[in-house]
């Protein structure tokens, strides 16, 4: 039985798909399983990865798409590994993603889902996200700060919980996990770079943008509904402005909306302990002051 379980769904792919398989079976790590599930490929990517004969490699042929959500849940019940690691089939990683990763999970058993740092162009800075749990667990509420294909999981606790994507947030269904995982278990991200996230026009958040949004919106709903709150279309557009760094604190009406947004949610924190206090006021100083992470 292999340490590791990689999913890689696969769907329309022919272009990078074996750049991205190549990478995951050139790891220095070698102790793992790689599922790749093929969607219903209409462009010769089940052919491309049929003639893969690394013995590591499971293949799954889908006749129809039935979608990203459904193929990765269909991953969850086939992993055997004690870890369930995630790719996507148009990115690279680096030669040591797994062992840095596995490496991570062996020391720091507490932890039951981790990501890294990655980069979207060659010669570009890698983006490194939130590191610690606390850190994660606010920075969600703003943003997905856990790269998707970048995630190695326990798989005792993917089935200890049942642990499985929610259709109903479509083209944010890691989101939505990630806000419901960091309730569940401790998180992280290691500062290392270990993927080369590919961005092209067919990805999600260029062909979907609008239920991305929209799902998105729900998340952070949910999590507001913690906190007793339910957000106006006003409100949740102020929310929307520190997502996006876009308070002018040189406007006097749009900052005092939002300094009066931000003391409302730490007002209804400080009653219901959703998240660490003086993390929340960190998080909502930093967007105002336009320092990301």
């Amino acid at each position: 039985m292999p340490r590791a379980s990689i999913i890689m769904p696969v769907y329309n792919n022919a272009d990078f798909v074996l750049e991205a398989v190549n990478s995951m079976l050139g790891q220095t790590y070698r102790d793992f399983e790689l599922i790749l599930i093929d969607d219903g490929s209409t462009d010769g990517s089940a052919s491309l990865i049929s003639r893969i004969t690394d013995y590591r490699v499971r293949r799954i042929y889908h006749e129809k798409n039935q979608g990203l959500v459904s193929t990765l849940n269909e991953g969850f019940g086939l992993a055997t590994g004690d870890y369930i690691v995630r790719m996507d089939s148009d990115d690279i990683s680096t030669p040591n993603r797994l062992e840095l990763q596995v490496s991570f999970m062996d020391q720091n058993p507490d932890i039951g889902l981790s990501a890294a740092a990655f980069t979207s162009s060659s010669a570009g800075r890698p983006k490194v996200n939130p590191a610690n749990h606390e850190e994660i667990k606010t920075w969600l509420l703003f943003h997905c700060c856990l790269c998707h294909p970048l995630v190695i999981m326990r798989n005792s606790l993917v089935q200890r919980l049942g642990v499985r994507y929610d259709s109903n947030y479509p083209h944010a269904e890691d989101y939505e996990l990630w806000n419901r995982l960091a309730f569940e278990t401790k998180v992280a991200n290691l500062p290392a770079n270990l993927l080369f996230y590919r961005q092209h026009s067919g990805q999600v958040s260029h062909l979907h943008k609008a239920i991305q949004d929209d799902s998105a919106r729900r998340i952070r709903q949910r999590q507001f509904n913690k906190l007793g709150l339910e957000l106006s279309a006003e409100e949740y557009q102020t929310m929307l402005d520190f997502v996006f760094f876009r308070i002018n604190q040189w406007d006097q009406h749009s900052y005092t909306r939002a300094l009066g947004f931000a003391n409302w949610v730490l007002e209804q924190n400080a009653k219901h302990r959703v998240y660490d206090q003086q993390m929340l006021n960190l998080v909502f100083s930093r967007c105002i002051s336009n320092l990301p992470y």
